[in-house]
């Protein structure tokens, strides 16, 4: 009998939160998971639902960002610290909204 087992490791999940993480900081836009995955050959093996899933993560984590495009109607990410950069204010205590934020964002550009 098969146990409940994750198909991948711990320290797989690990990297590859680290590799988008650095694909969301080092563009300034806002991004789908394929052009994220187009930008780094280390994601291509990802699967969309694992990349979600990652991300998802890192949204609860207050790292990102997670709205939906408007013009495609895909869901989209961007790094809160880009955000920053961008002039835009992130509130101090934990439980802030961000998504006001980025759907304000998403809606002027």
């Amino acid at each position: 009998m098969r146990g409940n087992r994750s198909k991948y490791s711990a320290d797989f999940n690990s990297e590859m939160k680290t590799i988008l993480s650095c694909v969301l900081m080092e563009n300034p836009r806002e991004m789908n998971i394929d052009e994220m995955k187009a930008l780094d050959m280390r994601l291509v093996g990802l699967t969309n639902q694992k990349a979600a899933r990652l991300l998802n993560e890192m949204v609860e984590m207050g790292f990102c960002v997670k709205a939906k495009q408007k013009s495609t109607n895909r869901v989209c990410y961007k790094a809160i610290g880009t955000m920053i950069d961008e002039g835009y204010e992130i509130g101090p205590n934990k439980g802030y909204d961000y998504s006001d934020k980025f759907e304000e964002y998403m809606a002027n550009h």
